[in-house]
């Protein structure tokens, strides 16, 4: 023990104390009149001092408690009343438990290990653990985990979408026989709709309208048609500036014609230069293949017949474009020739076959007609075959390429690579017009969206990422934020955010939101994110099965083996020496103001002989 340790500091100030009072003593017999006090009532008074300064000192520096370890049952939300204890098993219950016979409650599970800091394992019962608890744990967990419940398992939230665009939401039940998940516009009205089984996913989809923030209603039905559960389904639609597309083609064609048209209706700036040969040009006006022009397109889309018009200054101008971050989508409308195969193998795409055109088709056939004609005619109207479409036989080679659409069969109908900063893309289709002409203008729409999306130039992605779903009382991460960042709740206050420096790059904050609806994240470069919580009661299937996966994973990144069983030593309380320090400390203090204590015994004892 050092010099500096409070504790000896401690120690002597006491030893001080009560030396100090033993010689008060000896000098107040010394000089009292006469033979003094009785030399039984000095020694009483020394034995007092001395007993109180012993209590001062345990009071201050309890002794430790001897636990034994063993496993530490930790009780959470649907746990029985009564559980079964072993030998130097230790019961504690969470707050979000019932109430559990004999366990000891703990606001949480960080509490229960300062308090019983060495068991052998951990048993969770019940649903499992809540975000507040799950953390990393040194020794192993066990944990039975429960049956699914039968609502919604799994949630995937759209993300900001543009005017016109489709979003999807998509999803797993869990135990549920049979039903229907359907998507509910703010009208009340159902636009879209699909049936499921136990344990399936779902994906549904709607179109954007105008800019702003919407409320969709996410509904899952059983087969009698009842509401079993339901969630609010939050959409932002965001006003972009719309991309800036040029399509350079070596012939009019009715897939170039349909595509000007689209590109009109869903505001995207889209040029169309159409070279027929002998300095003859359709379409809009020529723009010229220069850095500076190519910097301002975020999207050049080019078929083969045009391409192989092209200088070789012109495929240059094109290559540094995308190197620089421009997108390039390749068209191919018949048979390439070698040279064309070569040029676009040094750009990153290396084709394989493409000399016949195969039929294809978008939607998979019903899997049971019988259950169509069957079906409300709503349903029947969404599950209608798409028409057949045709592609060029191409096959992207070797890895690193991502197809964007697939057929029917799993073919990619769309691929691209990273060039640079960059991309480039093949798109195989050669009439995806057609669907227009069948009444089917959405999936037009959404394929070539998804095309100028994927492989055009990057966009500003500086939004906040919101991690899962906010609900009311629960905390969720909001992570990429920059600066002194705060959240506008609905009240109209600020809550100040304060990042984790653990986050690292992330730049995560938590934040425990206290009402529902949509609040915004302002970080300090003035950057803003709407969000949406739900309320607490929302969807408690979703709740239950995060928690559950949770603490399965929990369990299973959790060492694998048990901690001998051995005892350990607690911090003891300081109560129960705290309370015979103030009885010693009240009698010291009687016995030093009643001095004559020899002749008040005296008198007792003559009292009690009559």
């Amino acid at each position: 023990m050092s010099l500096s340790s409070p504790t000896l500091w401690t120690a002597l100030v006491i030893v001080a104390a009560v030396v100090l009072g033993i010689v008060r003593l000896v000098l107040w017999q010394r000089s009292a009149p006469g033979s003094g006090p009785p030399r039984w009532r000095i020694a009483t008074l020394i034995g007092l001092q001395v007993i109180a300064g012993a209590l001062l000192w345990f009071t201050l520096n309890p002794p430790a408690s001897v636990i034994r370890t063993g496993t530490l049952i930790v009780a959470t939300a649907g746990s029985p009343a009564v559980i079964e204890t072993g030998p130097g098993d230790i019961l504690v219950a969470l707050p979000e438990a019932g109430p559990v016979t004999d366990a000891t409650r703990v606001p949480d599970l960080a509490t229960a290990l300062r308090r019983y800091p060495t068991p052998a394992r951990i048993r969770v019962l019940g649903q499992g653990l809540i975000p507040r608890d799950q953390s990393p744990l040194p020794v192993p967990v066990e944990f039975t985990a429960p049956p699914l419940p039968p609502g919604l398992t799994d949630l995937a939230l759209p993300e900001p979408t543009a005017p016109g665009a489709t979003f999807v939401v998509g999803g797993q039940v869990g135990t549920m026989a049979a039903g229907t998940v359907e998507l509910v516009d703010p009208a009340d009205v159902v636009v879209d709709r699909a049936r499921i089984g136990p344990g399936e996913r779902f994906a549904l989809m709607a179109a954007a309208r105008a800019p702003g923030l919407a409320l969709f209603d996410l509904r899952l039905r059983d087969p009698a048609g009842a509401v079993v559960e339901r969630i609010v389904i939050p959409v932002e639609t965001i006003a972009t500036t719309p991309p800036r597309v040029l399509v350079l083609a070596g012939a009019p064609t009715a897939e170039t014609k349909y595509l000007k048209r689209w590109a009109e209706d869903s505001g995207v700036e889209l040029i169309l230069d159409i070279d027929i040969g002998a300095g003859v040009r359709l379409g809009d006006p020529p723009v010229s293949l220069n850095a500076a022009n190519l910097n301002a397109l975020d999207l050049v889309v080019l078929d083969d017949r045009r391409w192989e018009a092209l200088g070789g200054g012109q495929r240059g101008a094109l290559t540094a474009a995308v190197n620089d971050g421009m997108g390039l989508l390749l068209r191919p409308t018949g048979p390439l020739s070698g040279a064309t195969r070569r040029d676009w193998a040094g750009l990153g795409l290396s084709l394989s076959g493409g000399d016949e055109a195969v039929p294809l088709r978008l939607d998979p056939p019903s899997d049971d007609a019988v259950a169509d004609a069957e079906a409300p005619a709503e349903l029947a109207e969404e599950t209608e075959a798409l028409p057949e479409l045709a592609r060029r036989d191409l096959t992207v080679e070797g890895s690193g390429a991502v197809a964007l659409l697939r057929d029917a069969d799993g073919v990619a109908l769309a691929s691209w690579r990273t060039r640079g900063r960059g991309r480039v893309g093949v798109w195989t289709v050669t009439d995806s017009y057609a669907l227009v002409l069948t009444g089917r203008p959405d999936r037009y729409g959404e394929m070539w969206s998804t095309l100028f999306s994927e492989v055009g130039r990057a966009g500003d992605d500086s939004r906040a990422d919101v991690d899962g779903v906010a609900r009311v009382g629960a905390r969720i991460a909001l992570c990429r934020l920059a600066g002194q960042a705060s959240v506008l709740g609905r009240d109209g206050r600020a809550h100040a955010l304060r990042v984790d420096p653990a986050a690292g790059d992330r730049a995560c904050a938590a934040y425990w939101p206290e009402q529902p609806g949509w609040q915004v994240i302002r970080d300090g470069e003035d950057r803003q994110t709407a969000f949406y919580v739900q309320p607490a009661d929302a969807a408690p299937s979703l709740v239950m099965a995060a928690n559950r996966s949770a603490t399965l994973a929990l369990a299973g990144t959790a060492p694998t083996r048990a901690a001998p069983a051995s005892t350990s030593h607690a911090p003891g309380s300081s109560w129960p020496w705290f309370a015979g320090l103030l009885v010693v400390l009240s009698g010291l203090w009687w016995f030093e103001r009643n001095r004559d204590v020899g002749g008040l015994v005296a008198s007792l004892q003559a009292r009690l002989r009559r």
